[in-house]
């Protein structure tokens, strides 16, 4: 009975693309606080590079809004690139987030893309690594990088993370670009403080042998070492 009435609670929920006009609405009507600063960070970006028309932010609706995803979706390179996941001021803590990324991901997946990556902050980390992803980088801003092919749910994520562990290779990026960039990105490269590079650190052991930048800079090395 439980596992039936929770089926048909997520089954309302609704998952959707919605216009910069419903995401100003919505931030409109928010009070302070950190999630409404991310949303409003989002949505100008999103505003700022046009975004709206061509990848429009996907939102979850509960009666109301609660969480938003702000993506490209490259038919070119076949690459999700997630900008920011934030769930509504308030609604923190009952699930909207895993929920707008399960059913982003499996959307993704049905149109086509191959690959995810994102950067998140040091605070978020283990939540983007209970999704099944895998960290290479710290980018400029103190956030890490995770770059790998994407699969429909989280399960087949995590499951191709524990194969890439043992043969780290099949979740390489595949640009050699994007690969360099990679391993110029080393939390030393950046000049951070002592605080925020502590923060870095804390959250790099946190997501232990997900971490696998040693894998990555041990076949670049042994590729050199080989021409």
């Amino acid at each position: 009975m439980i596992i039936g009435a929770l089926t048909d609670y997520i089954m309302t929920l609704q998952f959707k693309t919605c216009s910069k006009e419903f995401v100003e609405d919505t931030i409109a009507k928010q009070p302070e606080g950190k999630n409404t600063r991310f949303l409003n960070a989002a949505h100008s970006l999103w505003f700022r590079f046009k975004n709206y028309e061509n990848n429009p932010p996907y939102v979850l609706i509960d009666g109301e809004p609660v969480a938003f995803i702000f993506a490209t979706l490259s038919k070119r390179t076949r690459y999700v690139n997630l900008y920011e996941i934030v769930t509504v001021e308030g609604k923190e803590g009952r699930g909207y987030a895993s929920e707008i990324w399960d059913r982003f991901v499996e959307a993704a997946y049905n149109q086509g893309m191959e690959r995810i990556k994102l950067s998140c902050t040091p605070s978020s980390i283990t939540w983007h690594a209970r999704n099944g992803l895998i960290f290479w980088a710290v980018d400029p801003s103190g956030s890490c990088r995770s770059d790998q092919p994407l699969f429909p749910n989280r399960q087949e994520q995590a499951t191709f993370r524990e194969l890439a562990l043992k043969d780290p290779s099949i979740a390489f990026p595949p640009d050699s670009k994007i690969r360099n960039q990679l391993m110029d990105e080393s939390l030393e490269s950046h000049g951070f403080g002592k605080k925020k590079t502590e923060t870095i650190q804390a959250a790099i052991a946190s997501v232990g042998e997900y971490w696998m930048r040693d894998a990555l800079l041990k076949d670049h090395n042994t590729l050199e070492a080989f021409f």
